[in-house]
């Protein structure tokens, strides 16, 4: 049995994080990947359509979706579009850390093929001096984030964010600032 999502009942600590975000990590929280598809690629779309930085994350995001729905194909489009998106715009090491992540969570699914599409098109995007970017932020054996935004409940990871401080960083999803744990 799954447990309830954790942010059901809670206020957001950023009132200007939308609703559909939130609702959106319920659902994948929720283990409600078509719904929550649905609703990472409609925000995905308009942060597009708006020039918005978070598009990136949000086309992840959906591609997860589909890909825990065993839809890989509708996944593996949707995760390129956020690396296109991270490439066309030159943020290269967060195309290199989430790229990376992604290959590893697709190889624990046995999706070797998708795996190795995405490794050949992060190789082919990554200027040679950012093929080894360097941790920014804390050393993480120091500082951990909690696993979750508290602004609307995007999974965190200390080597995807961008950090703000030594103890703040921000959530890739809504851009909340989010304090880390020693």
């Amino acid at each position: 049995m799954r447990r309830r999502g954790f942010l059901f009942g809670r206020r957001p600590t950023n009132p200007n994080v939308p609703p559909a975000l939130q609702h959106a990590h319920e659902l994948m929280e929720l283990g409600n990947f078509g719904e929550a598809a649905a609703a990472f690629e409609q925000l995905a779309a308009s942060a597009e359509s708006r020039g918005g930085p978070r598009a990136p994350f949000l086309f992840i995001q959906a591609g997860r979706a589909r890909i825990l729905m065993n839809q890989n194909s509708a996944g593996l489009a949707l995760l390129r579009r956020g690396f296109e998106l991270f490439a066309a715009s030159k943020r290269f090491a967060q195309l290199y850390r989430t790229g990376n992540r992604t290959i590893l969570e697709l190889k624990s699914h046995g999706l070797e093929k998708e795996a190795r599409e995405i490794a050949t098109f992060i190789q082919a995007n990554i200027p040679a001096i950012a093929e080894s970017p360097t941790q920014r932020g804390p050393d993480p054996a120091r500082v951990s984030l909690p696993t979750h935004c508290p602004s609307c409940g995007g999974p965190l990871r200390s080597d995807e964010v961008d950090w703000i401080d030594a103890q703040n960083a921000e959530c890739a999803f809504c851009g909340s600032p989010v304090r880390a744990e020693k």
